[in-house]
């Protein structure tokens, strides 16, 4: 039989992307999914259909998994190691998870023969596309290299280093920052059309000052940081603090509950008497630290 380019494992809405982009630029897949009718439009589409995962991970030089957690894809590669296919094969797993279990996952696939390269996608399956950068990978340099071409179907791939953790600790910290924005869209959304004004007519606005005030506090911030000195002649922490209580106190008066916006106005309401003075990116020990 002839070995396969890649095979994916896990077939959800972007398992089925990862395949179906493969396919698109040319590589012969395999696919696998414990619920085989998902694989069926992608046989359609000229995918061979394994029928376990340690045939799966066998069938092709490089086995790239996407699945819920880390111990479904360990669950899969402990089938491909009964088989005896694990060994001297390459998995990329693009499962989300801890940085913690990306190197446990590390540690186990190399004692037993494997060689691990961890990724994290960070965008939407519509997104991704060979030109798009939604993709960060790192562990085995020798992985990378050697299936660059293959992971380039998916986007332009990115190392970031040998520590197999930095995809996860770079996606998750995404991953946060953008649940919290979009949660604040959605909360300062509400409050605009309680005044009448169209969550478009919001988002046009929000793209044309607020994305680009964000972005430059967000560069303040990290230069506050890198330096350790909290001193600004801008906003300071007072500042937003006082807007925060007003804002929340009208939110509150229409009906609202401002759990977003509360949540950081209790935060600095904890800090505002020793910290007040100083630039809003001193708030970030107090959140970098165990709360009593």
């Amino acid at each position: 039989m002839t070995q396969q380019d890649i095979s994916v494992l896990g077939l959800g809405h972007m398992g089925a992307t990862l395949a179906h982009l493969f396919l698109e630029s040319g590589f012969t897949t395999t696919v696998w999914n414990r619920s085989m009718e998902k694989a069926a439009p992608l046989v359609a589409a000229g995918a061979t259909a394994a029928p376990d995962p340690a045939a799966a991970v066998g069938d092709a030089a490089v086995a790239v998994i996407c699945l819920d957690r880390y111990e479904h894809a360990q669950a899969l590669l402990e089938q491909a190691e009964v088989a005896g296919t694990l060994s001297g094969r390459a998995i990329v797993n693009l499962t989300w998870g801890t940085p913690d279990e990306a190197r446990t996952m590390s540690r186990w696939v190399e004692e037993r023969g494997g060689r691990y390269l961890d990724g994290n996608i960070y965008d939407y399956p519509t997104n991704l596309a060979p030109d798009s950068a939604g993709l960060s990978y790192a562990g085995d340099r020798s992985v990378f290299d050697a299936h660059r071409h293959l992971l380039a179907a998916l986007g332009r791939p990115h190392y970031d280093g040998a520590d197999p953790a930095m995809p996860n600790i770079l996606g998750s910290s995404g991953g946060i920052a953008h649940h919290v924005a979009v949660a604040g869209f959605y909360e300062a959304a509400a409050y605009a059309a309680h005044y009448g004004v169209s969550p478009a007519i919001f988002l046009e606005f929000h793209e044309r000052l607020g994305t680009p005030l964000t972005s430059h506090a967000c560069h303040v911030a990290v230069e506050h940081l890198q330096s350790g000195d909290f001193t600004s002649d801008q906003a300071a922490l007072r500042t937003h603090f006082d807007s925060m209580v007003v804002n929340c106190a009208d939110m509150r008066r229409i009906g609202q509950p401002a759990i977003m916006l509360g949540a950081f106005r209790d935060v600095l309401t904890n800090v505002v008497e020793a910290k007040g003075d100083m630039a809003l990116a001193a708030v970030y020990e107090d959140l970098s630290r165990p709360q009593a």
